[in-house]
């Protein structure tokens, strides 16, 4: 019995925790080896295109995933063959026209179209299609495979490149580092093809595009593609808004910071709030408006304790880093790192509470409240910056973090009276997704 219970941990949850925790030092590290041997005006570049990489997939992905995420469960790969195939022409479509009009864009503003951006597109291109691959492995109950996948794309070149850069004075540059992420990438599509092998997925795609899926889909789709563009929005968006007021040194200094202070809420989405969801939509789903709000508050009050008790040993441990030092490698910036630190506590909170309203089935909401999200982190970092320089991107996204935790509980508590007061049936949760 024993025995069996390791070989699940092994094969399931504790592989997955493993590979995650795993895909953030490596990534951590990365960020460290960057501002150390690369420097801060390579961090800056560094930093834009991976915001490039990261808002694409969102750019053009017209909020379909969410339905095939949904419309595969309960089917096998060579089942769901059909719909993803369906999904990827769209992805296909929306790339190349991306693309065309990247290169008609370059030439009428003169960009020379250098390695380093031929580069970002290819990894654009594959960016956008692992996530369109990886989200219906999820839904097809896939998950460890998913993340064995994520983590090779993600994690695996990582130390692989570092290493290649710190005995090869010529492999110290972004271009290396894209063209070992693309090498990861290309690893990754490998390695899911043999997960499939055993279902004859590669027949099934013979299967002729369902255009009235596309139609259909399109057409409702659309505050979850406006949704999708606020959650990229409000992660990446910043940096540009530094690089354009401060330069690319602040950029770097800010993308260094802001890479350390996202492991937090990373490690929070993956230990706190994805847990939480199945038990506030079944809470819900009870119709037992008391539950549900105690769950709320007692959710919401462990996302807020284990952040600040993470922030806090974060904090720490960048004091240590500053000690040994003693180079001066990397820039002494405490109070926006502790800002950082403090957006990233009230995201968590914020992150949660997005949850809960998504348990209630209030997707409008949860739509608009992104996107409201975006304007207002422009607008704070703005005014943060222009005030205060660099440390008032810290002070913006701070901003931002709890005017958005604020409004959201004050929305929450509208629907618990709202509930309470009609004291009949609540309505069913329209999806479960985050």
């Amino acid at each position: 019995m024993m025995s069996s219970r390791l070989r699940r941990l092994a094969t399931g949850g504790g592989l997955n925790l493993v590979l995650r925790a795993a895909t953030l030092a490596f990534r951590f590290g990365l960020s460290f080896y960057v501002v150390s041997y690369l420097g801060l005006q390579a961090a800056g570049i560094y930093g834009l295109l991976l915001g490039a990489v990261g808002v694409a997939p969102a750019l053009i992905g017209w909020g379909l995933n969410y339905f095939v995420a949904r419309e595969v469960v309960g089917r096998t790969p060579d089942a769901a063959a059909g719909l993803v195939k369906t999904r990827l022409t769209v992805t296909f479509v929306s790339l190349s026209l991306l693309t065309i009009v990247a290169a008609i864009a370059a030439s009428v503003t003169g960009i020379e179209w250098r390695p380093l951006w031929l580069l970002v597109l290819a990894l654009i291109w594959l960016e956008t299609l692992a996530l369109d691959l990886y989200l219906p492995l999820i839904g097809l109950e896939l998950a460890t495979q998913a993340n064995v996948v994520v983590f090779v794309r993600s994690a695996l070149w990582v130390p692989i490149a570092v290493a290649a850069g710190m005995a090869w004075h010529d492999l110290r540059s972004l271009d290396a580092l894209c063209a070992f992420w693309i090498g990861g990438h290309l690893l990754s599509l490998a390695l899911m093809a043999r997960f499939l092998r055993a279902w004859p997925v590669w027949e099934r795609l013979a299967d002729p595009v369902d255009r009235g899926w596309i139609r259909d889909r399109l057409s409702r789709s659309w505050y979850i593609y406006l949704s999708d563009l606020g959650i990229v929005g409000l992660i990446y968006l910043d940096r540009y808004m530094v690089s354009g007021l401060l330069g690319l040194t602040a950029t770097g200094i800010y993308t260094f910071y802001w890479s350390l202070a996202n492991a937090l809420q990373t490690l929070m989405q993956a230990s706190v709030v994805q847990l939480a969801l199945p038990r506030l939509v079944k809470a819900y789903g009870q119709r037992d408006m008391a539950l549900w709000s105690r769950l709320v508050k007692s959710e919401l009050l462990k996302a807020i304790v284990v952040s600040l008790g993470l922030a806090a040993l974060m904090f720490v441990a960048m004091e240590l880093v500053f000690v040994f030092d003693k180079s001066g490698h990397f820039p002494r910036e405490r109070e926006l790192f502790g800002c950082l630190l403090l957006a990233s506590v009230l995201r968590a909170g914020s992150d949660l509470l997005n949850v809960c309203i998504t348990s209630s089935g209030r997707d409008r909401y949860y739509a608009a409240s992104n996107v409201a999200g975006v304007f207002l982190s422009l607008a704070c970092a703005f005014v943060g910056i222009s005030l205060f320089g660099l440390i008032g991107s810290g002070l913006g996204a701070a901003a931002t973090a709890a005017i958005l935790i604020v409004s959201r509980l004050i929305h929450l508590r509208g629907i618990v009276r709202s509930e309470a007061g009609e004291g009949g049936a609540m309505p069913v949760p329209a999806r479960s997704e985050a």
